[in-house]
């Protein structure tokens, strides 16, 4: 059994009251008693229960995660390495991270998310809050937490309105990156595997994809834009519809890494050359990419920065400071030796495909 307050006040001979005084170093203590008290802890090896002691102070130095993510689902490899960076990031600062997944509010009631919210903000059982949405989160959805002064910050995506504090990733940027290298590199027939219509970074990659286009002169062609759900398989469908289309692309730009894959393995069956007669290039930067066979460059998401900026402004806030708003800007992974001239002729700089 754990060792007690109780313990240690019957082995030093005082009452748990005076043990507590010594071990907060309050009040009026002579130094034998003190000194009866320390031995009689190192005796037992105590070690006070420091969530018990925030609750007396009205305290619990707990934040939450709230989730608003499909609980029918396994959780992806972006939101397990955003969470882990969180928890990091939360840990590190002195607080505890508790999880709660509240699963799919997008079909139901509108007033559904605002009042899972409130009522974590009425019972004050955390110091603040961490909201994280699959769907986009609306500013009537949050405004109780604001009227109520809760400390909380949104990640992953933007909510505009007073009060709000968010940190969010440049995903229009980081794509018209990755578009314009392709242009850069010689490609003018660039097809785009894009994300679900609904789904905000999802159309924020597929504009950047047709404003790079257009704004380096080369037209838009529909048949090379196919929507796929972020999910492999849809990859892999939506390259078998591009490789039944003429003239082919010789580059695709698919709005995740998971799709990329999927697109990669269909033309690896068809005897296609990655990256000599086709560049398939991705979105994230998640850790599987680099295995394939070849690796597949890609637009890294901070996810390490992004928890930790969105855990930095939340404690910054419930310690009285102000709050904040962050966009955090994407890099290109690219693996030297794969990436060539659009014709799939160009010359390559071999450098044993390694990242760079």
């Amino acid at each position: 059994m754990p060792v007690t307050i109780k313990d240690v006040a019957r082995l030093a001979g005082v009452s748990p009251a005076t043990v507590s005084l010594v071990l907060s170093n309050k009040g009026q203590v002579s130094e034998d008693t003190k000194r009866r008290v320390l031995e009689a802890v190192q005796k037992l090896g105590y070690r006070p229960n420091v969530l018990a002691q925030n609750l007396v102070k009205g305290r619990t130095n707990t934040v939450l995660l709230c989730a608003f993510i499909r609980e029918d689902r396994k959780l992806s490899t972006f939101y397990g390495e955003l969470i882990n960076s969180l928890l990091t990031a939360i840990s590190l600062s002195g607080y505890y991270l508790q999880m709660v997944v509240k699963g799919e509010f997008f079909n139901g009631h509108p007033l559904d998310k605002r009042e899972a919210l409130l009522e974590i903000a009425k019972n004050r059982l955390f110091e603040g809050l961490v909201l994280l949405s699959h769907w986009p989160v609306q500013y009537a959805e949050v405004s109780d937490l604001v009227r109520e002064k809760f400390p909380f910050v949104v990640v992953n995506q933007r909510v505009e309105g007073e009060g709000i504090s968010y940190v969010d990733i440049d995903h229009y940027g980081g794509a018209k990156k990755a578009v314009e290298y392709l242009v850069h590199q010689g490609h003018v027939r660039i097809a785009h595997i894009r994300g679900p219509r609904e789904h905000r970074h999802a159309e924020e990659r597929y504009r950047a994809y047709l404003d790079a286009l257009v704004e380096h002169g080369i037209p838009v062609r529909r048949e090379y834009i196919l929507e796929g759900d972020f999910r492999r398989l849809s990859g892999r469908r939506a390259m078998e519809e591009l490789l039944a289309v003429r003239p082919l692309p010789t580059a695709v730009f698919c709005a995740n890494d998971k799709m990329a894959i999927g697109a990669l393995q269909v033309a690896k069956e068809r005897g296609i050359r990655v990256h000599e007669d086709l560049t398939i290039f991705g979105f994230d930067g998640i850790e599987a990419v680099k295995y394939t066979d070849p690796p597949i460059p890609t637009v890294e998401q901070p996810l390490g920065e992004l928890g930790k900026m969105a855990a930095e402004i939340l404690v910054k806030q419930i310690q009285g400071g102000e709050g904040k708003r962050v966009i955090l800007g994407c890099n290109l992974l690219l693996w030297d030796g794969f990436l060539v001239k659009g014709d799939g002729k160009g010359e390559k700089t071999q450098e044993g495909g390694r990242l760079r």
